[in-house]
Formats: structure tokens, sequence, C-alpha cells
């Protein structure tokens, strides 16, 4: 009886079976070198310094047919919905306008002292005195030989002169050369007035009449597509998007509680991760520290760019759009030893030694120093202070 014929078809079986059974016991040997070491907790102090831009949750109004603001609201303070921010002039109102009607309200005061001549008025007097002496404060304050808020200075004065001109009406002499200049002034005030709308706050925040460009491109709903190129380009100075020459920006109303910081690294010695919160201080302002947490992490090739959430008011910072930025905190995790981070697939991790051969865990690098490395896994509970994990 003849024997079967072994084929080639055997020997490859039989070479894949001896490697299953062989590889697990040797590739620790053949990929590590077969030393171990052990996972341990560890807390420690994180810091660095890094650019950063400036995103905040803020309204602009914007227009091409205004001729002139007049500003009630102050620059930097909070507003409620419904308050007063400006008086908008359209295209068609006239400087001249407003020129004429503060000739006619110079004639009816100088018409008012031919009237009064010798009779003595303390109180109209009293309201000349103060809007000279605002006036006085303020050609110094323009001079420079003071100093001083002026739109605040400008308002006291425009507020003085108003005083006066209510008291001037609520108490004229009946004369007919009188009556007619309030008619001439009661017809400019109605011209004027056809040419102006009121610019209220339609939600509650902060004011400013102070633009930068960005307002339109960097906004919450574009955290999603902001880009490390977008970073730096705001860094820089350089333009995002194409903005809209037809139109002028008239003020900005800001969301000051809730505010975004975009910042850069280049992953090697820190990755955030998301829900984490740190400190973090703008350089020039280094007596504010906000409470950030991140809130999105994107990687790009070798950089990394991750975004904070700021909850806390936004104080001097409602002018700034990018900077440096001192982050730190108290990171706490485990502590392996730099040489067993492994990247397999992309992915960053570690071999647990818990069978032959070790199990590869996926974690995030919460920092590393070149000697150790803090770090969690990205499911809980899939590494555990005491075990110990492959080394190179």
């Amino acid at each position: 009886m003849r024997g079967k014929r072994v084929t080639g078809r055997f020997y490859v079986f039989l070479l894949l079976l001896i490697l299953a059974i062989v590889f697990p016991i040797v590739r620790p040997h053949l990929q590590f070198g077969g030393n171990v070491e052990m996972i341990n907790e560890a807390t420690t102090s994180y810091f660095q310094q890094t650019d950063a831009i400036i995103i905040r949750d803020e309204e602009v109004y914007s227009s091409g047919t205004i001729a002139r603001v007049e500003y009630i609201a102050t620059e930097g303070t909070l507003l409620n919905e419904g308050d007063t921010i400006a008086y908008l002039y359209s295209t068609g109102y006239s400087e001249g306008e407003l020129t004429r009607l503060e000739d006619i309200r110079a004639n009816i005061q100088a018409y008012h002292k031919t009237i009064l001549n010798n009779i003595v008025d303390t109180d109209l007097e009293r309201l000349d005195r103060i809007v000279e002496m605002k006036a006085l404060e303020l050609k110094a304050l323009i001079s420079h030989e003071t100093t001083g808020n002026l739109l605040s200075l400008t308002r006291q004065l425009e507020a003085a002169m108003v005083n006066r001109q209510d008291y001037m009406r609520a108490n004229r002499r009946e004369d007919l050369n009188l009556n007619r200049l309030y008619q001439e002034e009661s017809t400019r005030l109605n011209s004027i007035a056809s040419w102006r709308t009121e610019a209220s706050a339609d939600r509650a925040g902060v004011i400013s009449f102070y633009t930068d460009g960005y307002e339109s491109a960097l906004t919450p709903e574009s955290l999603d597509t902001l880009t490390p190129a977008d970073v730096r380009t705001v860094i820089a100075g350089g333009a995002l998007g194409d903005a809209d020459t037809r139109l002028t920006d008239i003020y900005r109303l800001v969301d000051q509680n809730e505010w975004y910081v975009a910042i850069l690294t280049d992953g090697k010695t820190w990755n955030p991760v998301l829900e984490q919160e740190y400190f973090l201080r703008f350089e020039g302002f280094e007596d504010t520290a906000y409470t950030a947490t991140v809130t999105r992490v994107q990687r790009v090739g070798e950089d990394v760019l991750a975004v904070f959430l700021i909850e806390d008011p936004i104080g001097p910072l409602l002018y700034q759009r990018s900077g440096r930025v001192l982050l730190s905190s108290n990171l706490s995790g485990l502590s392996v030893a730099s040489r067993a981070l492994y990247e397999q697939n992309g992915q960053m991790g570690v071999w647990l030694y818990d069978v032959p051969g070790g199990t590869f865990v996926p974690v995030e690098v919460l920092a590393n120093d070149g000697s150790n490395a803090l770090i969690q896994p990205l499911a809980d509970g899939l590494l555990l202070a005491g075990q110990t994990v492959l080394v190179k």
C-alpha cells in the first residue's frame, strides 16, 4: 500500500501553527527586549506658555446708510435688554441741520439775556456757570492739561446745556420774537428727528463701539470649522473671510460670561483632554486669572488645536483678540516611563503586560517630560496602578 504524499501546503500550515504558538511567547522579547515597569498614580503641576486667540459671542450692528452716530450708552458698560445704545442718523441727515439748530439756540440764549437785561435770575446764572465750567474742563482735557474720561465729560456738558435750555423754555417771557425763535427750534428738532432712529439692546451684554473686523468670522458657531491655519492667520493679523466694505460697524454687544480661547500646541509634551480645567492668564493681564475648560480638541498633523470655554466675566479682554497665554493646572493620572509609550495605527498607547505578548491599551498623554509620562486610558478601568507595562 502506498503512503500519502506530503505536499507543500502541509508545511505551510505547520509553520503557521508553530508561529501561532510561539509568537505570543517571544513577542515581548522581540519587540520590547523583555523589560517591564510598574504603573503608578501621579499628580503633576503643568505650565505652558503659548499664543492664543479669543472668540467672543458678540452681536455686531453694521450699516451702509448711517451718516452720524450719537452715542448714548457708555463704552464698556453692561446693558440690559431694551436699553438705548445710540441714536442713528440716516444718510439724508445733514450736519448743517445741527449747526442751524445750535445757531437758533444761541440766538434764544442771547435774546433771553436781552429781555432779562437788569433782572437777576440766580437759577439761570447758576446753570450758565455749570455750562461754562464743564466747557472749560473739556477744553483742558482735550489740550492734555488734565486727565479724565472724555466721553463722560462730554455727556456732562451736554446734560448741563440741556438743563439750561429746559429752564429757559419753561421760564420764557411772552415775547413775539422769542416765540418765533422757539418755533424755529421746534421745526429744526422735528426735521432732525425724521432722520433719527434709536438703536436699543435686544439682549443683555457689554456694549462697545470698537471692532477689529474678526467679529463675523470668529463666533461660537464657527468653532467646529476653526483650523490651525485660521489661528495662525489671526495671530499674524491677517484677514479671515471677505469683509463687506459697503457696511460700517456701528457697535457690538458682547456676552461677557461665555467666551472662548483657542490655542495651538505641538502635541509632543502635552495633549489636552476634554473637560479638563486649567487656569489661564493673558500676558499683560497677569492679575486676572480665568478658569478655562477644554471643550474641543482637533489634531491636524503635528498640530493640536484646543478650544477652552471660559464662563468668567471677560473684563479687560473685551478689546483683546490675540496674545500670549500662560496655562497652568494640577494634572492627575497614571505615571509610566516615557519608553512605555507606543503608537499603533496613529493612536498612542501602552502594552499592558497581562498576557504573554501584552495587550495594547489606547491612552491620552496628559504630559510627557521625556522621562516619565502622565497618562489616562481612553476607557475607564483598563489601566490601574500596580499593573506592569512593557517598555522599549
